[in-house]
């Protein structure tokens, strides 16, 4: 594989969140900004004020929730849209022999639902995120919390779940936006940091590289592009 970066001889992962990182925006919050009362962004704003774990933030915007799954649906053909470079850099780690995962604090909803809109080939054990379904127009949330999980400000077990591969013998590269991907920061071996995550690796000077589109992520990490 003709990576620039030195992986100690040790097989490649990449990891990546999906909201705002994967896609352009945040579908879970634009969902929510289109089809919850109001009042959904309080709990959103006591989440990111680190005044409310992540879990309670997820229950008490769900209160406010009222719509169909045919208008998610149609909201996701409408507004949905994959950052520049994200085919183009998934394809080539698929090429070169390197996994791609996705592991989100989103939910399956719609998550799974543009994987498959965009033919992004993901295998199924590579998607790990929350589990939701409407009924009687609402947001009805199942967690899928990592059993080992550490940070009240995460829920899926992003850290954790690179820590995992880390053990199985990865060197595990990971790319995030938000504040629920903090955690994997301190653990991963290679972070790639836009937006709040950004902010937060210079805060507490952890090594990271800034990115825009994933163009730029895949001429840091290969040699011939």
């Amino acid at each position: 594989m003709p990576l620039k970066i030195d992986t100690g001889g040790k097989p490649f992962t990449m990891v990546f969140d999906f909201d705002g990182t994967i896609t352009e925006e945040d579908i879970f919050d634009g969902l929510f900004a289109r089809y919850a009362h109001p009042k959904y962004w309080e709990a959103h704003q006591a989440y990111h004020d680190r005044e409310i774990s992540l879990k309670e933030a997820y229950l008490g915007m769900a209160e406010h929730f009222r719509g169909s799954l045919e208008d998610i649906h149609s909201f996701l053909r409408r507004e949905a849209m994959l950052r520049d470079g994200f085919r183009e850099l998934h394809e080539r780690l698929t090429v070169e022999g390197a996994r791609s995962m996705i592991v989100s604090n989103g939910f399956d909803i719609y998550l799974e639902y543009l994987v498959k809109l965009w033919n992004l080939g993901f295998a199924q054990e590579d998607v790990i995120c929350h589990h939701a379904e409407i009924k009687d127009g609402q947001f009805i949330p199942t967690f899928r919390e990592h059993r080992e999980l550490r940070h009240t400000n995460c829920l899926i077990g992003k850290a954790e779940t690179i820590r995992e591969l880390q053990q199985e013998g990865a060197f595990v590269a990971f790319a995030g936006n938000g504040y629920s991907d903090t955690p994997a920061a301190h653990v991963a071996d290679l972070v790639f940091g836009r937006q709040r995550l950004e902010k937060y690796c210079r805060e507490k000077k952890i090594p990271f590289v800034p990115f825009s589109t994933f163009t730029e992520v895949e001429h840091y990490l290969f040699t011939d592009i």
